[in-house]
């Protein structure tokens, strides 16, 4: 991969990263519900859909401009956005097992997961 390359990615990166400690910090947490998470997910999805949506129709998009955008600002914001979008594509391709494989296996994983590394972190 080229220098420019990442570059676009490391400064999408610290952009998405910026917007999404700029956002869960505004917000508080409303009777024990994170709201900021929610949001930030909830932005970037809608933005990746967008983005891939505007390529999928036919817009030009630069390799560098796909990766500072999708990759680095979306990637950065939330990485729920890039599950969000792969779950859609496997949707769209009407691949409705694998999606609920893929939904399944990202909630019950990565929850146990947090569950096992909290384990582990007491010990």
């Amino acid at each position: 991969m080229n220098a420019k390359l990442i570059v676009a990615i490391a400064l999408g990166g610290a952009m998405g990263a910026l917007t999404r400690f700029y956002i869960s910090g505004i917000l508080p947490v409303y009777k024990d519900f994170p709201v900021g998470t929610l949001l930030v997910n909830s932005i970037a999805s809608f933005l990746l859909g967008y983005f891939y949506g505007l390529m999928f129709f036919g817009y030009d998009v630069s390799s560098a401009t796909r990766l500072f955008f999708g990759t680095g600002f979306c990637g950065s914001l939330s990485t729920f956005s890039t599950f969000s979008y792969e779950t859609f594509v496997l949707l769209r391709q009407r691949e409705y097992i694998l999606a609920l494989i893929n939904i399944s296996a990202n909630i019950v994983v990565t929850i146990s997961l947090v569950f096992l590394g909290f384990i582990l972190a007491r010990r």
